[in-house]
This record gives structure tokens, C-alpha cells and sequence, in this order.
């Protein structure tokens, strides 16, 4: 069975801050120990991901109990990822993924790459794009060799992620012009704006997932003109 694990996730992961890995958590203990067969990643992938920035445990994906350091008492629940019932099984991993983005997993659930792969097994998850410790975004460069696994060349997928990088620039520029102008006074009127345009980039990130690229081409465009004034 294909295991394709396909979703884009565009800039910028945004995961539910928690307290760092405390003593006794799974990060605690499988820090000692080698990589295993039975694993599929181990504790240096964990260490260099955005989850163990934010304090995210092994627990949030795989479940288990983080607070004891009994082997046995930490693994209950946690179960091999080919097992239909786990948490992090390739259909699952989407909707553990939401627990924490669930903007995202809302928008992925609108697209054909969802209903495909609940459907016939044989298509994306959160995993093809950003790894299993969410270590890689999409890049533009990188579209053609994932997307071409199932599809011819993307270009219209290719140009939306483009916009979006621009969108993301413009904001960029827009808000450092705000800076240089204002300094930490900026009028409430320009504040607002500022919102509502941080508002709109993140809703162009989450509506990504979804992959219509042809409105998130659209809502990326008109974002760049307001911010270019052009």
C-alpha cells in the first residue's frame, strides 16, 4: 500500500506553546537510547524540530504517559504506526496533527487529497511535506518532485506558493516601513491595517491546505497589491 504523505504545509508551523520536556518524559528517557528498528525517528530528530522548541512531547502525537519512568506504564496506548487504531497510522496522522493546527487540518479535509486518501489509502498526510517532527516546509524548488509522484508538472500550485512567499515579503516590508516611520507609535488606524493584514496572510496559510490554488492565487494577489499599493 502506498503511504504517500502529502500536505503542504506552507510557512510557518503554529504549535501550541507548553512547558518545556520535563524530567521523566519520553524526551527524558529516549535521549539515551539508540536508534531502534522499531523506531522510526529517535531523540535527535525530535531535539532539532519546532516541537521541541515549543516543549511538544512525544506524547502529544504518540500518546503514552510522560510522567512515569516505569517502560512499561510509559508505553500504554502507544501503538506502531501500521497499527489502523494508532494515532500516528498514515489515515490517523492528519487529525492528530489537528489537535494542535486546526485551521489547517479544517482546510485539508475540504481537499481531493483528503477524500483520497480516506478513501483508497493512496494518498498525502501532513508527513510528505514537513517530516514526522515537522522539520521541512515546502519550498518552492521542491514542488515538482513530490506533487509529480501523482501529478504532471504543478505549475499552478508552483505559482501559489510563490505568491504566498510574496505575500510574505510584502508584509514584511510593509511592517518595517511602519517601523522606520512611526517607531513604537504607530497610529491606531495603521495598527488596524496591520491586523487585518497579518489576518489575511494567515488565512491564505491555512487555506493552503485545502490545495485550491486557484482562490489561494487569487487572495494572495489581492493581499499583495493592498500591501504594495499597486
Amino acid at each position: 500500500m502506498l503511504k504517500l504523505a502529502w500536505l503542504f504545509f506552507v510557512p510557518l508551523f503554529f504549535i501550541i506553546p507548553s512547558a518545556s520536556a520535563k524530567e521523566g518524559s519520553c524526551a527524558q528517557c529516549h535521549q539515551t537510547l539508540k536508534t531502534s528498528s522499531l523506531l522510526e525517528h529517535n531523540y535527535a530528530d525530535w531535539k532539532g524540530s519546532i516541537h521541541a522548541q515549543k516543549g511538544v512531547g512525544c506524547e502529544a502525537c504518540h500518546g503514552g504517559n510522560p510522567a512515569t519512568t516505569d517502560p512499561v506504564k510509559a508505553h500504554q496506548g502507544v501503538l506502531p504506526s501500521g497499527n489502523k487504531s494508532s494515532s500516528v497510522y498514515f489515515k490517523n496522522v492528519g487529525k492528530t496533527c489537528g489537535k494542535c493546527h486546526a485551521a489547517e487540518y479544517t482546510e485539508f479535509r475540504k481537499s481531493a487529497h483528503y477524500r483520497m486518501l480516506q478513501n483508497t489509502g493512496k494518498g498525502p498526510n501532513c508527513l510528505t511535506c514537513h517530516g514526522s517532527m515537522a522539520t521541512t516546509v515546502m519550498k518552492y524548488k521542491e514542488m515538482e518532485s513530490t506533487c509529480s509522484l501523482c501529478h504532471g508538472k504543478p505549475s499552478l500550485a508552483a505559482k501559489a506558493l510563490s505568491l504566498i512567499d510574496t505575500a510574505k515579503r510584502s508584509l514584511d516590508l510593509y511592517q518595517k516601513k511602519l517601523a522606520q516611520k512611526w517607531g513604537t507609535k504607530i497610529p491606531k488606524e495603521d495598527q488596524e491595517k496591520e491586523k487585518e493584514y497579518l489576518l489575511r496572510y494567515r488565512q491564505i496559510q491555512q487555506m493552503w491546505h485545502s490545495f485550491d490554488v486557484t482562490k489561494v492565487t487569487e487572495i494572495s494577489e489581492a493581499l499583495i497589491k493592498d500591501l504594495t499599493h499597486k
